[in-house]
């Protein structure tokens, strides 16, 4: 965007800064100066500023945006052009607009008797600037209020329609003739265009079509502005291959509401300059007003994101320079930015604000922001996650990823839960219609591949997430399943790595259980639930054989229990052991229907916990109607006799 520094001058009438300071503060405003020449303008010396203007500044791509943009920056009154208040005539304009979906705003006016002609040298030197070619009055007096206002206008020779001038997607032209004389191939029911009966006159947005083009005969004239949806001026800009000054503008979020002074201040220009009269009423389609959004912002954010003092007085000044509406509410201001300031929605944005017009050149480049530490959010089971990741891997684990759809037949193999299957509707598969049960399903299909590959040593886990539904309530949670191989014939290596990793996560206490809902896959010897306390995690069992010839031992862990768990747990601090521990086995006979876990728990409160160091199971022998277990009792802070005293107590031996 190229502005002259005397249309600046004009608009901010108080402005002492010479032109270079000006180009200057705009690159410290965040437009950055790339270019800066001397000029001759009207006879005077003049200075042509070139500035790189960000995405989200739409109201910036004109000369009144960026004057804005610098009385704000020294704190100084913008003075716009004014314009005459001039009635309008009585006819209505025939004109309808189909394309509801794509359109924000559309004024529309007819202008009669005009004496159209060159343009008079100060215009036709202003449009050289811009690298636009004279045209003719008419057409200039359109760019020049583009250039000045950001708004584009569309002029069409009223002389030259038939009938009702409608917006709407093309479904019947397959071609346009541009104003340039350029033939542009059209795809049907995509472009948003211009029309009458008869012929296209634009499309919507980008450029003007020949059939209606404004000459040196044109007397009366329909001239329009119009904001739309910026996605489709993007769009049939982008598939078309047509970039104009106009489409540059519409295809960003423009201000609705700004093109009313637009509208007024062209014809103004039109009647100053090329006569004639207004011969109908303003036609208007606003279907919904923009109203800008009033955000809650805290007084001390610009200095927390700054880290240095900005007073508050200095930011309600900054407000006010930048024509923003405050309202003071407690420790809050609420702010309401200009409706022309579609790229301030967040208190972010505000704080932004703030920082470029108070400069970020008063920002210290070598001192660090003095922020809040904020409270870390993550969910705990994500951070549980991860550090399982790290402890498998370093035991020799690789991660799988698969899909959580399984077949029917699998989950009812590899299912441990009292729980029904999921189906999915329209699945992306109909081989896998149902979500997996368990995590066992992926670890299964990978190990097969592995196979087929000829790879020995597999031990592999996974962590995702299974489905079920019971009672009418639909259930996912997070699960780890763990797989391995060994040529041993025992599934205590597996147990051994479980526990090493629950236990490396925090949790205690231990124990295992015969399964009472054994997969079909399991070894029904050989099938285990996990316990921790009472709270049952998991299961570990070996699988049946398999085509594979090795041992295939499975593990599988509710990672929603153990996060609940870890919550809960109550780590213990660093103890110092001042006397050895003493361990004393005892043998207890429980009947079938007795639960050992429960047992156990009765056992723990009849001691001490200050004496109490552990319990564990350390033999199991079935009888027929009960079983009999080994249990090792470790006491601390004890001597023998004293140890030996409270065992024989408890044990009534």
């Amino acid at each position: 965007m190229k502005v002259l520094y005397s249309q600046i001058k004009e608009l901010v009438p108080d402005l002492k800064a010479s032109p270079k300071e000006v180009g200057e503060a705009l690159t410290l405003t965040g437009f950055m100066m790339d270019g800066f020449t001397e000029v001759s303008y009207k006879g005077a010396k003049d200075y042509l500023i070139g500035l790189e203007i960000r995405q989200n500044r739409a109201d910036c791509l004109s000369v009144i945006g960026l004057a804005r943009e610098v009385a704000a920056y020294y704190g100084l009154p913008v003075s716009l052009h004014e314009v005459r208040q001039i009635s309008k005539g009585d006819e209505h304009l025939n004109i309808n607009i189909e394309a509801t979906d794509y359109i924000k705003r559309v004024l529309a006016i007819r202008m009669d008797e005009i004496t159209n002609g060159d343009s008079p040298d100060w215009l036709k030197e202003y449009m050289s600037f811009y690298g636009l070619n004279s045209v003719n009055l008419l057409v200039d007096l359109s760019n020049y209020v583009m250039l000045l206002t950001g708004y584009p206008s569309h002029l069409i020779d009223y002389k030259k329609t038939e009938g009702q001038i409608v917006w709407s997607l093309n479904d019947k032209f397959d071609e346009m003739i541009t104003l340039l004389g350029a033939s542009v191939k059209l795809q049907k029911n995509t472009e948003l265009i211009i029309s009458d009966q008869k012929n296209i006159l634009a499309l919507a947005g980008i450029v003007g079509g020949a059939e209606a083009a404004i000459n040196s005969e044109t007397r009366s004239i329909v001239a329009e502005f119009a904001v739309y949806n910026r996605s489709v001026v993007r769009k049939n800009s982008r598939n078309l291959n047509i970039v104009t000054e106009a489409s540059h503008r519409l295809e960003k979020e423009l201000d609705p509401n700004g093109v009313e002074y637009a509208m007024n201040l062209l014809i103004d220009l039109i009647l100053e300059y090329g006569g004639g009269k207004i011969a109908s009423k303003l036609f208007e389609y606003y279907p919904k007003n923009y109203v800008s959004p009033k955000i809650e912002f805290k007084k001390n954010l610009p200095s927390k994101f700054s880290g240095i003092e900005i007073k508050e007085k200095d930011v309600l000044k900054i407000f006010k320079n930048l024509h923003f509406i405050v309202e003071e509410k407690d420790d809050l201001l609420l702010v309401i930015p200009p409706t022309y300031r579609l790229d301030i929605s967040l208190p972010e944005d505000l704080v932004e604000e703030v920082l470029r017009i108070y400069g970020y050149n008063c920002i210290p480049a070598d001192e660090l922001p003095k922020l809040e530490i904020v409270s870390d959010i993550t969910p705990k089971n994500i951070l549980l996650a991860e550090k399982i990741r790290d402890i498998l891997s370093t035991l020799g684990f690789d991660e799988i990823l698969s899909w959580p759809l399984t077949k029917k037949e699998d989950n009812k193999l590899v299912n441990h839960i009292d729980w029904n299957t999921v189906s999915t509707q329209n699945s992306v598969n109909d081989i896998y219609p149902n979500l997996r049960q368990s995590m066992v399903t992926g670890l299964l299909n990978q190990l097969n591949e592995y196979f087929k590959k000829n790879v020995d040593f597999i031990n592999i886990f996974e962590i995702g997430k299974i489905f079920g539904e019971k009672d009418g309530e639909y259930i996912e949670c997070e699960s780890l399943g763990i797989m391995m191989t060994s040529n041993k014939e025992s599934i205590g290596v597996l147990k051994d790595r479980s526990e090493s990793l629950l236990r490396l996560i925090g949790l205690s206490d231990i124990k295992y259980s015969e399964a009472k809902n054994k997969p079909e896959i399991a070894n029904p010897n050989s099938c285990w639930e996990i316990y921790t306390g009472k709270q049952r995690i998991g299961i570990l069992y070996k699988l049946t054989p398999q085509e594979i010839k090795a041992n295939i031992y499975v593990s599988e862990i509710n990672l929603n229990r153990v996060t609940k768990l870890l919550s809960e747990e109550k780590n213990n601090p660093v103890v110092e052991i001042t006397q050895k521990l003493i361990a004393l086995d005892v043998n207890i006979e429980l009947k079938n229907s007795e639960s050992i876990f429960e047992y156990l728990e009765k056992l723990k409160k009849k001691i001490d916990k200050n004496h109490l160091w552990s319990v564990d199971v350390v033999d199991k022998y079935p009888l027929e109607k009960s079983t009999r277990y080994t249990l090792r009792v470790t006491y601390e802070e004890l001597s023998d006799q004293e140890a030996k005293k409270i065992h024989l107590e408890i044990f009534n031996l």
